[in-house]
């Protein structure tokens, strides 16, 4: 079935990543490639179906039903190759807003630290912040093709005593990289031994290339007492506004008492949008369009991978397993981040996610998942900045 990613979606001003780029950038003819969420219309299957709950004219309180449980089974298995069960579903106002509940529940003293490992997404560590909880640091160690994980100092982290929640982000945003299976049962044995409940952010998982498959911590049965696995609609079809997410928890224990938590916080009942476009990403035709955007951002990886090798050859280009972004390290080439950026912002017209906002600077994060065509442009763009400076 042919799709169509050449379009390019309009942005309303009060749309985030809009809101951000520089109308230099936008007077030029180019699209951002910050935030992560493309610049391609969604699935048509998922468009259909607001359109028909648009037209039917209700928008009441929904629930999860054994419809809804079905489709996310079916999708677990068919899209990840997990089976999960049905009872497994915790229905949440998105990834950050499940990660607050589990703060709120596993750090209950103002010493009870969450554990992340930067450079990382940066809303993990605000969610601590906002709740007055202190944040842990594992920095990932970066290599010359893939960072590696500090198990090492995990371990030294976790024995302190006051690590009792830690943040895995499978793939990892933003260095765009799958966690081996070798790699998950070490982080899992370290939770057992030390008691820490692990939460999983797996929200880029569906989106894998060159024949890689994102293995999920439910798979990893040995930690199933203290695991949380989050699960989303959001960057798989580019639903990242509709703050939903699904929180998969084997553990009846830990599932009771993260729904509990997550009532307390003021969960209601589900937006019916979300419903809807669960129902319907969550199906033949959704995976099928799925896959396809998957080899858009593939082919877009490529392209961006071979201008950076012959533009800046000394700089380190990461990512293109999971997760529709690249990592690249540009600090041979520039003093500091804000010269980095004023050269690739006003005189390249090519805008990215600086690496400070992932405790990582010199580094940019660079979301694919575009039209072909706006990435050759904007690749052409930056090649004749960079020639002329």
């Amino acid at each position: 079935m042919e799709f169509d990613f050449e379009t390019v979606v309009k942005r309303r001003p009060a749309n985030l990543k809009r809101m951000f780029t520089p109308q230099a950038v936008i007077d030029h003819g180019n699209v951002s490639f910050d935030g992560a969420e493309p610049d391609y219309p969604t699935a048509p299957v998922i468009r259909e179906a607001v359109k028909s709950l648009a037209e039917n004219g209700l928008y009441g309180f929904t629930i999860m039903d054994s419809v809804y449980q079905d489709a996310v089974c079916w999708w677990m298995q068919n899209s990840r190759g997990t089976k999960i069960s049905p009872d497994w579903m915790v229905p949440t106002l998105g990834t950050i807003h499940g990660l607050s509940s589990a703060i709120r529940l596993f750090l209950p003293k103002e010493d009870d630290a969450l554990l992340v490992m930067p450079p990382v997404y940066n809303r993990f560590a605000q969610a601590a912040d906002r709740l007055k909880r202190p944040v842990v640091s594992c920095p990932l160690i970066q290599g010359g093709s893939r960072y590696e994980i500090d198990f090492e100092r995990m371990e030294a982290l976790l024995r302190a005593g006051n690590v009792r929640l830690m943040v895995v982000c499978n793939p990892h945003n933003p260095i765009g990289q799958i966690w081996k299976r070798e790699e998950l049962a070490r982080i899992a044995a370290l939770a057992n031994r030390y008691h820490a409940v692990i939460f999983s952010d797996e929200i880029f998982a569906d989106n894998c290339f060159t024949g890689l498959r994102c293995e999920s911590f439910l798979d990893v049965r040995e930690v199933w007492p203290r695991l949380i696995v989050s699960t989303s609609l959001g960057k798989s079809f580019g639903l990242t506004g509709l703050n939903h997410a699904n929180l998969l928890i084997p553990d009846p224990k830990l599932r009771e008492a993260i729904a509990d938590r997550r009532t307390r916080d003021h969960y209601g009942s589900m937006d019916p949008l979300a419903y809807e476009a669960v129902l319907a990403g969550y199906s033949e035709a959704g995976l099928s369009w799925v896959r396809a955007s998957n080899r858009v951002c593939e082919e877009n990886i490529r392209l961006i991978k071979e201008a950076f090798a012959r533009l800046f050859p000394q700089s380190r280009v990461y990512g293109g397993e999971g997760a529709y972004v690249l990592w690249i390290d540009l600090r041979p080439y520039f003093p500091d981040e804000e010269s980095m950026l004023d050269f690739l912002y006003n005189k390249a017209f090519f805008h990215v996610d600086g690496g400070s906002g992932y405790g990582a600077p010199g580094f940019i994060r660079m979301c694919v998942a575009s039209p072909a065509r706006c990435v050759k442009k904007a690749l052409s763009d930056l090649e004749t900045a960079w020639k002329e400076r």
